[in-house]
Order: C-alpha cells, then sequence, then structure tokens
C-alpha cells in the first residue's frame, strides 16, 4: 500500500470521527414540541415528559412578561403536578396571592391589593402568571399546595408589611413605630404615584437611622411573627440599597435570601410529603448550576447540589421567546409597556443566535404552535468546538425551548 494510499485513507478516518460542529450539534439535538390548546405534543413533549417524570426539582430560567411562558408553565404543571411552586417574589406578597388562589374573586382581590399597595406584588400581579400558578394549584397532588416566595419583597410592599405586622398583635411601642412608618410610607407612595418615580417609596429611600425606632421598638414589644415580617423588611431593603450602590454583594445577598426562604419553605413541606416535587419559575440568571452570569452561585445551583444531597434529581430548562413583545416597568403604578425585542440582540444573549437560526419552522394551522426543544445534554462531552457562553449554558441547563415569537403580558388591575 503507498504512503498515500494510507494518508488517504487515515484522514478519511480522522474525518469520519471528527467532533460535529456546535450548528450540526444543535440540529441532532432539536425536537418539536407543539403548544396547543389540547397542551404539549410532539417528539419534544415526550422528552419533556420523560425528563420531568424523573425529577423532583423542576427549574424554569426564562426572560419575563410574556403571555406565552406562563401558558407553557402551565401545561409543565400538568405534566409534573407539583407540590409546591416556587416564584421571584417575597414570602408575604405569595402569602396572600396563594390565600385567594383559587377563590373565585382572585382576579378581584389582587386588584383591590394593587389598588391600596401598588407594586407590592412581583409578577404574581400579572393576569397570565396568577392564571399560571392558580392552574398549577388546580392540578397539584398537594391538597395544600402553595406559592412560595423566594425573594425579597418587591419594591412597594411596605405598607403591606407594616400592615401585616399590625395585624400580629405587637404591644403599644411596636404599634406607635409601624404607625409612624405607615405614615411616611402613605405620603412616599402619593408622591410616587404623582411622578412614576418609586425613589421616595420606604423599601428604596429608607435609610439605617429612618427604620432603627420600628426595630428598636419590635425588639421592646413585638412578637415572633412581628420579627419574622420585619426582617423581611429590613432585608428587602438592604438589598434595595446595595442594588442602588453598584455593589455586587446585591446579587449574592439575594442568592442568599432565596436559598435561605427555600430551605424554610421546604422544610415545613417536608412534614408532610416525604419527597415534595417543587416547580421553580425565575429569570434565566438564576436558574442554571454553576457559577451564574451575576457570578454568584444562585437558587438553580443550590437546588441541583440540594437534590444530589436528597438522593433526587433536578431539571433546568431555560425558555425563551425568540423575538417578539415583552412587558417593561413602565413607572410605579403603571401598567405594563409592550417593548419589542430579538433575544439574541440582547447585551449577553448574541451567543443564542445559532440555536435561533436552527428553529424548526412554525406552523399554524389549527394544532397550535411548534416551539423548539434542544436537548442540551446531547451536547455534552462530544468534543464539540463551542464558544464559552455555550460551554456555560451546555453544562448549567439540561433544556431549551425555544418561543418563535412571544407577546407583552398584562398587569391585574
Amino acid at each position: 500500500m503507498s504512503a498515500l494510499v494510507l494518508a488517504a485513507i487515515c484522514a478519511a478516518a480522522a474525518e469520519k470521527h471528527a467532533a460535529p460542529t456546535l450548528k450540526d450539534a444543535l440540529a441532532g439535538a432539536r425536537a418539536a414540541l407543539v403548544m396547543s390548546d389540547a397542551g404539549l405534543s410532539g417528539e419534544g413533549a415526550a422528552i419533556l415528559a420523560s425528563a420531568v417524570g424523573e425529577s423532583r426539582f423542576v427549574l424554569l430560567g426564562e426572560d419575563h412578561f410574556s403571555r406565552e411562558i406562563p401558558r407553557f408553565t402551565a401545561m409543565l404543571c400538568d405534566l409534573m403536578k407539583p407540590d409546591a411552586y416556587a416564584v421571584e417574589a417575597g414570602p408575604d406578597a405569595a402569602r396572600f396571592v396563594s390565600s385567594v388562589l383559587r377563590s373565585s374573586t382572585r382576579t378581584k382581590q389582587i386588584a383591590e391589593r394593587a389598588r391600596r399597595y401598588p407594586n407590592s406584588i412581583a409578577f404574581l400581579d400579572v393576569v397570565e402568571e396568577n392564571d399560571a400558578a392558580a392552574h398549577c394549584a388546580g392540578v397539584s397532588r398537594n391538597p395544600r399546595f402553595a406559592l412560595w416566595g423566594l425573594d425579597q419583597e418587591f419594591l412597594g410592599a411596605a405598607g403591606a408589611l407594616l400592615e401585616a405586622m399590625l395585624a400580629t398583635g405587637p404591644g403599644p411601642t411596636s404599634r406607635a413605630a409601624i404607625a409612624d412608618l405607615q405614615a411616611r410610607e402613605k405620603l412616599a407612595s402619593e408622591k410616587a404615584r404623582a411622578s412614576g418615580d418609586p425613589g421616595p417609596l420606604v423599601l428604596l429611600s429608607a435609610t439605617p437611622a429612618d427604620l432603627k425606632p420600628l426595630a428598636d421598638a419590635v425588639k421592646a414589644d413585638g412578637n415572633d411573627a412581628t420579627r419574622v415580617l420585619l426582617d423581611e423588611l429590613l432585608v428587602s431593603r438592604h438589598i434595595y440599597r446595595l442594588n442602588a450602590e453598584g455593589s455586587p454583594d446585591s446579587n449574592s445577598d439575594r442568592a442568599q435570601l432565596f436559598k435561605q426562604h427555600f430551605l424554610a419553605e421546604y422544610a415545613a413541606i417536608k412534614t408532610e410529603i416525604a419527597a415534595p416535587r417543587v416547580l421553580f419559575k425565575f429569570g434565566d440568571n438564576h436558574s442554571g448550576k454553576g457559577f451564574s452570569p451575576l457570578q454568584v452561585r444562585d437558587i438553580g445551583n443550590f437546588v441541583a447540589e440540594f437534590a444530589d444531597g436528597e438522593k433526587a434529581r433536578s431539571l433546568h430548562v431555560m425558555v425563551f421567546g425568540a423575538r417578539g413583545k415583552h412587558g417593561a416597568f413602565a413607572g410605579f403604578d403603571k401598567p405594563l409597556k409592550a417593548e419589542s425585542f430579538a433575544i439574541a440582540d440582547y447585551p449577553g444573549y448574541g451567543w443564542i443566535e445559532p440555536a435561533i437560526s436552527g428553529m424548526l419552522a412554525t406552523t399554524y394551522k389549527g394544532e397550535g404552535t411548534t416551539l423548539t426543544l434542544y436537548d442540551l445534554r446531547k451536547l455534552r462531552f462530544r468534543g464539540i468546538d463551542m464558544p464559552p457562553d455555550w460551554k456555560r449554558i451546555v453544562f448549567s441547563y439540561d433544556l431549551m425551548v425555544l418561543m418563535p415569537e412571544i407577546s407583552a403580558s398584562t398587569l391585574i388591575r
């Protein structure tokens, strides 16, 4: 055999075993996931159902304020039937929403709270998000299904927190201090409503000196329930202050709060259910494994490690719309504005373009909208030449779901 022929054979063998390109690997890992009024179907639905069935903890990492992603979340609950639903809202806000979730006047009660305490509930005061939470409650296997608010309280929540503190029945010193801060928050809320600028609100503007009289009073004659609510007010103000200062500690302290709230809720549910199934819905920066883009070990990584300790599995699903409109904050006590976008044009999201380009064709033939599911697990340990951002995504998320187009959500008002 000549050297030339041998070289050709070796070259052909090397080519045969060469690692696929990212484009080819994505094509081999994709499947159609059809979303319709009848639910989820297609090859992607089978992949998703299998992965969900193997997992006790499912984390959705999303882009906020669309109609379609909450709809997908509701269908995921049909598959999972979770015992609890953890969201990016404060504990007090989530408890309130939980209390009305199965009520025929649910929307009316949310609207009344929004009028009294504008912007006191994060996300769960959105029509589509609230409907999804109610749906998940309806299909849960747990008759005591509840929302878990793992975040800080939202920027307009001071008034609601102070009212809840009064309802705990503290002593006269606490009641007087609470009333003083309520009066300040009422004036601040009126000012913020007139301008749309939330800056004057207590959770955004109060100094440690402003809050010390309340803390001292609750220490003097508050009870355990009063102190829990005070702690939520103080930690929320602390995180907002760090964020305003541009401190990276804002992200790390917030991630720690997610974890502390989760552990408290989980300890409680474990007294009733031996192996609870929990669905999480957070922004994509929070829901993956490993260090997040914010350079903190966020709730996604914590739950992945926690699942290992429980001898269970976690599933991490990234869900995005490729383009369209989503809701955006338009000012204190203002409706959301519809903001056009293309996800690949966002700073820090240019990496997603190969997945967008490889999306399956969308069909509108009455059977629903075709989403594209990428099984990212198939891209691991194959020697694929990937940019650093793709390596991070492939190992921090298990599945990626891309919607061809999304539309803006609406606040309950």
